[in-house]
């Protein structure tokens, strides 16, 4: 569901409730009444993002439970950002790969490995420009996910060169070289 879809529902709930307890709010004009749903529905949205922020938090690998940390020592965090206007999902860069982490309360994870990324594209149309976000589409030699698109990532072009050049970084790392396939 879509920050859209979350806003309508709101609404639908907010006049649903007030119909039902016979509250009538005449005192307040039409348009000014739904900035304060919208107002409310904004603090909804934030609210769940802070939730799932502390969530993810909270899900960090603890040592004191006896379990084993999931991310190696040397693999330092580059970037996290969320998609423009969204919720529910979570971007992260590290110096070894792309996580992709959706759901507010149960978390699905998808991952690609920096040394199996080929190639990064941009894309944005005119009005994302003025907004400066885009869809960043990351093309990787990862059977399960050869393409994978970052939707409304803000500031595209500088996450796109974060991108590339953990990358080349941790291609380098692992002594992988540059080659080109020929078909």
């Amino acid at each position: 569901m879509d920050r859209n879809q979350v806003r309508q529902v709101i609404t639908a709930q907010f006049y649903q409730s007030l119909a039902e307890n016979r509250v009538q709010v005449q005192s307040i004009p039409q348009d000014e009444l739904q900035g304060l749903v919208n107002a409310l529905a904004d603090g909804v949205f934030a609210a769940v993002a802070a939730l799932e922020d502390e969530a993810i938090e909270e899900e960090a690998p603890s040592t004191a439970r006896g379990v084993a940390p999931a991310e190696p020592a040397n693999e330092v965090k580059l970037w996290r950002g969320r998609p423009f206007l969204s919720i529910g999902v979570i971007y992260e860069l590290t110096s070894q790969r792309l996580r992709i982490i959706r759901g507010i309360f149960g978390n699905v994870i998808e991952e690609i490995e920096l040394v199996r990324v080929k190639d990064t594209r941009v894309k944005q149309h005119a009005g994302e420009r003025m907004l400066d976000v885009g869809d960043i589409t990351v093309i990787s030699t990862d059977p399960s996910t050869p393409e994978k698109v970052l939707h409304n990532v803000s500031d595209p072009l500088a996450v796109r060169e974060l991108i590339r050049n953990a990358t080349m970084e941790e291609k380098q790392r692992r002594g992988l070289l540059y080659r080109e396939e020929l078909n």
